[in-house]
């Protein structure tokens, strides 16, 4: 049940109506909530654990980078193994496994037209172990994504599918958990099929933002504010009254939920604004496309979310944003601002059990003239056309669709003494502005030696001169490469191949059940697994070693008998620009 309460409000029927729908709403706003959960009706599925539910992510929470696609379910810390079970009867349809992303992750479709999703596992069933295994033989290679047959591996609810793991990109053991629509593949929030937490706790509100927005909805200025608990559950801002320096603008919000036996900070599931008693806009977590990543860019406040890392939560959205999350308000959630004319605003913020917070205070427009630094800019951008920036030694590409909305930015060619680089520095002065598709730098012509064109790379500089790798490559005489931010950009050279360093590993390898080298490259990188690749072989076969890209280690477990005797064990790393290091070893078993 969604509230939308419109401009007649001057009328005194409509005034009383929409004050009894606002006290309902404060008074059972858990009940609301849940009503609009069940508006849908969503089938009922067994969770993946068999102990009590305990969240340290959730459906819709800001992360850095993007949303989270599902929920994160905690261990239960008791020395043993958690074991991961199927939600329903189905098959196994999809086993991915990656040293990144998802780690170990099994996929199982369900009759009723959804896939449940398991990642991070740290070993799978033996049944989908044997299958997974033929295949990283068959395709030599420790990453495989593979689609098992329907008859293949039935599966029935409650059935054990893996244990609870750490692998890919996970920072604690814990299961990412997802429940998609089949049909798309659509990731929909899994509390909405009966998984009941426990949650008493209301979400704590920590920073508002106030955007001040010209006649386009860019940012002129952006005002902070801590926030405070006054009263329950009940915030403030240190003034009651807030002068706006500009005619209309928009606010955001940070804040996170905890829940009962656990301090994580999860991510918010609801978010309402009203300005004098009008909803403004409305935010619910309740499906997110994978297809609809790109415009989180335009969820958060990006300027905020980059250059001074806080997640917060935009209530007010522009053209550009094409997420499906929101109430259909007719004002976007742009607040207009009047002198001489207080506005009344009201957050409410709730978690999924409907446990809810609230932020009250009020705008008024300050007198002109507003004296804020102007800003600088070189290019202006439309959104629906490409442009190209030609500067002397090098140039940026932006294709069509390149950003959300119409942009300007200050893009220059620099010099940065102690820098050691093989063309010009092309900056793109950071302010927060969000890239739709990635603009494409290029290198004109760099005075490289012809025996290290091979080794060059586009490196983006960091405040200490560091360059972090992206991969790039030849276009006629033109060093090519995507990029996705702003920032410092250079050429640079890297002729220094990784390392191979044995781990657990001895000549006699009679008592060992497996055994692991660390290998690793000399730069940071913004490249999948830092850019390395290897191969491995044990008497001149193919042999598996697992690849965990936290710690640069490659594991090899003997779950193949060998021979009793003397082993070869041969180790081929590559980098990013192809420097290789190749090492040899003799083993006993």
């Amino acid at each position: 049940m969604r509230i939308t309460l419109h401009s007649a409000l001057k009328e005194s029927l409509i005034w009383g109506f929409t004050f009894l729908l606002m006290v309902l709403f404060t008074a059972v706003g858990s009940e609301n909530l849940k009503a609009q959960n069940s508006e849908k009706q969503y089938p009922t599925f067994s969770p993946p654990v068999n102990y009590p539910l305990s969240l340290s992510g959730t459906f819709g929470e800001l992360r850095r980078t993007g949303f989270h696609f599902g929920v994160d379910f905690r261990s239960q810390w008791t020395g043993e193994e958690d074991l991961i079970l199927s939600i329903g009867d189905g098959y196994v349809s999809r086993i991915a496994v990656s040293a990144g992303g998802y780690g170990n992750a099994v996929y199982i479709n369900h009759p009723n037209g959804y896939t449940s999703v398991y990642a991070h596992l740290d070993r799978f069933a033996p049944e989908i172990e044997a299958l997974l295994r033929a295949q990283q033989y068959a395709q030599k290679s420790f990453e495989v994504n593979f689609y098992p047959r329907r008859d293949q591996l039935p599966v029935k609810e409650g059935q054990f599918i893996g244990t609870m793991g750490n692998t890919g990109h996970s920072f604690g053991p814990h299961l990412h958990f997802e429940i998609r629509k089949s049909d798309g593949q659509i990731p929909l929030n899994p509390l909405l099929f009966g998984m009941e937490v426990a949650d008493h706790h209301a979400p704590v509100l920590q920073e508002l933002g106030i955007h001040i927005l010209d006649e386009k909805g860019n940012v002129l200025e952006r005002i902070t504010h801590p926030l405070t608990r006054s009263t329950g559950n009940q915030y403030r801002t240190q003034r009651a009254v807030h002068q706006i320096p500009g005619w209309q603008f928009g606010l955001s919000i940070k804040g996170h939920d905890r829940m009962t036996g656990t301090n994580n900070r999860n991510g918010i599931y609801y978010l309402a604004l009203y300005v004098d008693d009008e909803l403004y806009h409305e935010i619910q977590f309740d499906r997110l496309a994978y297809s609809e990543r790109p415009y989180f860019r335009t969820h958060v406040s990006h300027a905020i979310n980059v250059l001074d890392n806080k997640r917060h939560h935009l209530l007010y959205k522009h053209s550009g944003n094409k997420l499906q999350i929101y109430c259909d308000c007719p004002t976007y959630g742009i607040i207009s601002a009047f002198e001489n004319q207080n506005r009344q605003v009201k957050i409410v913020v709730a978690d999924f059990q409907g446990n809810q917070s609230t932020v009250e205070f009020e705008i008024v427009r300050s007198s002109p003239p507003y004296e804020r630094p102007e800003k600088i800019y070189t290019h202006q951008f439309n959104p629906n056309e490409p442009k190209t920036v030609v500067l002397e030694g090098s140039s940026i590409h932006f294709p069509a669709n390149g950003f959300f909305k119409e942009e300007k930015l200050q893009i220059r060619e620099i010099h940065l003494d102690g820098l050691e680089a093989y063309s010009p520095v092309l900056e793109i002065v950071e302010n927060g502005t969000a890239f739709y598709n990635r603009p494409q730098v290029r290198f004109h012509q760099p005075d490289i030696p012809v025996e290290l064109r091979d080794k060059v790379y586009v490196g983006q500089i960091d405040e200490d001169l560091k360059p972090k790798m992206i991969s790039g490559n030849w276009n006629g005489n033109k060093f090519v490469a995507r990029i996705s931010s702003e920032g410092k950009y250079a050429l640079f050279i890297d002729t220094i191949p990784p390392e191979i360093k044995p781990k657990r590993f001895r000549r006699d390898a009679r008592g060992l059940d497996f055994i692991s080298f660390e290998i690793a490259d000399d730069l940071p990188s913004g490249i999948r697994n830092g850019g390395i690749s290897y191969q491995t072989y044990i008497n001149g076969e193919w042999a598996l070693f697992e690849f965990d890209s936290k710690s640069n280690t490659i594991t090899h477990r003997f779950d193949r008998p060998l021979p009793a005797g003397t082993h070869q064990l041969k180790i081929e790393v590559v980098d990013a620009v192809g420097n290789k290091t190749v090492r040899e070893w003799e083993f006993l078993r």
